[in-house]
């Protein structure tokens, strides 16, 4: 049996899997399996990589690059250094990355201990601002830019750009941390918040603030059947725009409204919800009066929290050319309101 097919089996077994179950995820035959495993036959270079990640290990570890011995010692290693986290001891968190990498040259997870800790070493066991401080941060970015060249592990190249956008300002490369923030696949926003300032800072920190606020009252409305999360959504927009100036939020405020009558005609409580529904109409006026206005100019908002934003005609996805007051009435005939249909205050809703 050849070293491969032994570790195939090793990790196979590991994980408590058959070879039938195996083969199904890789697509191939049982009796394909069970020829690695004997030797009589090795996987396909295509097949490394998958067998690689479904076994949990890395391509290494598959081909017995990694001593069992080599393992303990790296693990080892972590262990120590995750205690160091546990106890703050910054400066012993650096001397056993050093000795990491000196071990493993190459290592990339050695590579990232190294330049985390020169980062905290920098931060809790230098004068601030001092050479010495400025040369362990040139360190940690000399570092995090090796990884970020050179490795081709995702999570740890990703963990490098978050290095080099926090250490970059420290060492007067604002500018390339602003670049690396671009290079982060999901983290982007967030990561433009440790290397912007000023104005620009300040417009980018409220895009984000309304984005989130968006986020935040979809979670909250999904679904549409929990009165109590759908008013808390109507609160988070109407605290951060504390003002009133709602724009287009006034769209999302007509439909909360909706939603709400619907969750009050299900509990029964039928003069509300038709009240309810009467407030929904007017956030649809509203609405309506102020995309006419920004048909011509873009809006601002006024609430201290987005008043460096716009309600702009061009951030608008159309899907249909009905009015949002042409919906309120589409949304009267829902059967969510037919116990409400033979009542004079709902028939008058049609009338508005």
């Amino acid at each position: 049996m050849n070293d491969i097919g032994k570790k195939i089996k090793e990790l196979r077994k590991k994980k408590d899997m058959t070879q039938e179950r195996l083969a199904e995820y890789l697509n191939v035959s049982f009796q394909a399996v069970s020829k690695w495993e004997t030797g009589a036959a090795s996987p396909d270079l295509s097949m490394i990589v998958p067998l690689a990640r479904l076994l949990g290990v890395s391509t290494d570890e598959l081909f017995g690059l990694v001593s069992a011995e080599e393992d303990s010692r790296l693990k080892e290693l972590e262990n120590v250094l995750d205690e160091t986290h546990e106890t703050g001891d910054t400066a012993k968190r650096y001397e056993i990355a050093k000795i990491a990498v000196a071990e493993y040259p190459g290592n990339f997870d050695c590579l990232l201990w190294l330049a985390m800790a020169e980062e905290s070493y920098a931060i809790h066991n230098c004068g601030r601002y001092s050479e010495e401080q400025q040369e362990h941060f040139k360190i940690a970015v000399k570092l995090y830019e090796t990884i970020f060249e050179d490795c081709e592990n995702a999570d740890t190249k990703n963990c490098a750009i978050h290095g080099l956008v926090r250490n970059l300002p420290n060492i007067g490369r604002k500018a390339d941390a602003v670049f690396y923030a671009k290079q982060h696949p999901y983290d982007e926003d967030e990561l433009l918040m440790w290397c912007l300032s000023g104005e620009e800072l300040s417009f980018h920190r409220k895009k984000m603030i309304e984005r989130k606020m968006c986020n935040l009252v979809g979670d909250l409305e999904w679904g549409k059947h929990d009165l109590h999360a759908i008013r808390a959504a109507e609160t988070v927009i109407k605290t951060i725009i504390d003002d009133g100036n709602y724009l287009f939020y006034n769209e999302a405020l007509m439909h909360n409204y909706i939603w709400q009558a619907m969750c009050l005609t299900r509990e029964g409580n039928f003069e509300k919800a038709v009240e309810t529904l009467k407030s929904s109409y007017q956030y649809a006026i509203a609405y309506e009066r102020d995309l006419e206005k920004a048909r011509v100019k873009p809006v601002p908002y006024t609430c201290a929290i987005l008043n460096k934003l716009t309600f702009d005609v061009k951030d608008l996805m159309v899907s249909g050319t009905s009015t949002l007051t042409d919906d309120f009435k589409e949304y009267l005939d829902w059967n969510e309101f037919d116990v409400l249909r033979e009542r004079g205050d709902f028939k008058a809703l049609y009338k508005l």
